[in-house]
């Protein structure tokens, strides 16, 4: 009799134990799916000038030049640059300053920074300070007569670069000229 009761709490026993398993495999869960989407970021922007590419030299006076640089809609924090090159002996017939907001970049001739967040919309910075240039005006006629037009001239360029992962408006420069001698 004993060993018939041991028997039937011995099965008793598993049937518990294999119902209690299967009962424990019930409770199981599963979240709804994640699904992330990657977009490409960008830095984009359009230089453009309003007042023409030819100017008249005349002592003492000013002569309207507007670069403007827009950061495009939807680009990223970057950095900003402009270039002014001077070719020729420019400067000796031409002063100009630089718009608020831009920094010269040490070490590098007619280099000009900014710092900037993510655009959200357009963003428009003039290069020049009330977009002009100003002709000396202790020019005398034999040095206006001088001028070469093939070598007196301005050039100016923009250039951006992301913000992120560069650490300073110098190293995103020396990035960009590493692009372009690529």
């Amino acid at each position: 009799m004993k060993k018939k009761l041991l028997i039937a709490a011995v099965a008793l026993l598993c049937t518990l134990t294999v119902g209690i398993g299967t009962t424990l495999a019930y409770l199981a869960s599963i979240s709804g799916p994640v699904i992330n989407s990657f977009t490409v970021g960008q830095v984009e922007l359009r230089l453009v000038e309003t007042t023409g590419d030819a100017y008249r030299l005349i002592p003492g006076t000013t002569v309207e030049k507007d670069p403007v640089v827009t950061v495009v809609s939807g680009s990223e924090a970057c950095y900003l640059y402009v270039k002014l090159e001077r070719h020729g002996n420019l400067d000796s017939y031409v002063t100009y300053e630089t718009e608020e907001g831009w920094h010269i970049l040490g070490g590098f001739d007619g280099v000009y920074y900014r710092s900037l967040g993510y655009a959200a919309v357009d963003m428009s910075y003039h290069v020049l300070k009330n977009d002009q240039l100003t002709v000396r005006s202790t020019l005398t006629k034999e040095q206006m007569a001088a001028v070469d037009p093939d070598e007196c001239r301005m050039t100016v360029t923009a250039y951006a670069i992301q913000a992120t992962g560069i650490e300073s408006p110098s190293d995103g420069w020396y990035n960009i000229l590493s692009a372009l001698e690529e």
